[in-house]
């Protein structure tokens, strides 16, 4: 049975006025959209760099954090929002000047309530960074970085149309050292057409050998409208192959556990409990406000996905308006869905009684009707009530969540 067949029964009391609190910090993303050059798999929201256009699209992002924290915001978010986490994602947030991330970081902290201790991540592409950049980053205020590394194999970076070499992601790392950073989380992918297990086990040896303290480990999703899924339909690049990826990403999730990292989900490891907090926002049914063209966040009754077009994008910020792209009012049935889907991402599991107290409604009948058929499949666990999936249930995840759509 589908997710659309099955529905979540409720207990008791009117299920479209059963909202939790969410009295936990929330997390706060800010999109920087630029780009040297757009990699062949990536499907998220960018635009060629010109360093003309930073000034104005900071000035922009700078009147929505103000629209947030006023009146226009009212109907979406408590009056002193309260955020614990900062992440600036992209795009290539490393294109940026330090001096107007730190605007930006300024910014939050003075419209919103900033808890202690803040984490704040920047991702950082290895061909867009320099010592003294970095060193103005952690200086800014900045305390972890996402290092996109992808693959230390020259021809695999070319072929993903990755801008730097293996050498220069090597650099970067030393050089974010060097500048005080020591909560650096590296980017792998596998499962790119073209890589085999001893060019994936070479990458994996040589950022073993960094010791970062964290590790997000990516297959490769061909997603539509990329450079990547034009290719492999003009048959330029051959398709990926699916039990070839399914090795690369048990060979990653063996390698990376034995090396001392805890999987803590689907795709992401941590050593000495460096977890990406920001991240398990999004996997413990938090809430999140998204900054900047084409963000999306999601207010606890509400999500909404920004403008993607920068010029409309700036005239909304412009006239005043929050700049939604897309608005969707929530139900507890809806969101009670997504907790599941996110949540069940974690290797630690998902527990269906406090979920479905939270929502006030049944969500271990409806975990059952749905995908009670994949239990016997071996693809996850129930116990007491803890849905956890397998090792073959995290490979072949998606299978579940298609069902909970």
């Amino acid at each position: 049975m589908t997710g659309e067949e099955a529905s979540l029964r409720t207990h008791g009391e009117t299920s479209v006025t059963h909202f939790p609190v969410d009295a936990i910090p929330a997390g706060i993303y800010i999109h920087i959209p630029f780009c040297k050059g757009r990699c062949r798999y990536c499907g998220f929201v960018s635009y060629p760099h010109r360093p003309e256009l930073e000034e104005s699209y900071v000035g922009a992002v700078l009147g929505e954090i103000a629209l947030w924290s006023g009146p226009a915001a009212g109907d979406f978010l408590p009056a002193a929002l309260k955020f614990d986490t900062l992440y600036f994602g992209g795009g290539t947030p490393s294109l940026v000047s330090p001096d107007r991330i730190q605007r930006l970081i300024h910014a939050c902290r003075g419209a919103f309530v900033a808890a202690d201790p803040l984490e704040i991540t920047v991702e950082v592409n290895p061909a867009t960074c320099s010592s003294s950049g970095l060193e103005a980053l952690a200086a800014a205020g900045v305390n972890r970085v996402s290092l996109g590394v992808q693959s230390l194999n020259d021809a695999e970076l070319r072929l993903m149309g990755r801008p730097h070499t293996a050498a220069e992601a090597l650099a970067a790392f030393k050089d974010l050292r060097s500048a005080g950073f020591d909560d650096i989380s590296v980017d792998l992918m596998a499962g790119f057409p073209g890589q085999s297990r001893s060019s994936l086990a070479h990458s994996l040896e040589a950022v073993l050998d960094l010791n970062p303290e964290h590790v997000s480990a990516y297959l490769l999703e061909v997603k539509a409208g990329t450079p990547l899924e034009t290719l492999i339909r003009e048959r330029t690049i051959p398709e990926p192959d699916d039990d070839l990826a399914a090795d690369l990403y048990e060979l990653l999730c063996r390698a990376l556990v034995d090396a001392g990292y805890q999987q803590y989900e689907i795709s992401n490891f941590a050593r000495n409990g460096r977890v990406s907090r920001h991240n398990l926002k999004y996997w413990q049914d938090g809430v999140f406000l998204g900054l900047g063209a084409g963000a999306h966040g999601m207010t606890g009754r509400h999500r909404y996905a920004n403008l993607e077009d920068l010029e409309q994008y700036g005239q909304a910020v412009a006239a005043r308006r929050l700049p939604f792209g897309r608005l969707e009012g929530l139900t507890p049935e809806t969101r009670c869905k997504d907790a599941l889907i996110m949540g069940a991402r974690l290797v630690s599991g998902i527990d269906l009684v406090e979920s479905g107290a939270r929502y006030g409604v049944d969500a271990l009948a409806f975990v059952r009707e749905t995908i009670g058929d994949l239990e016997d499949a071996g693809l996850y666990e129930l116990e007491r009530g803890l849905l956890r999936l397998t090792p073959k249930g995290r490979l072949l995840s998606n299978v579940i969540f298609s069902r909970w759509v």
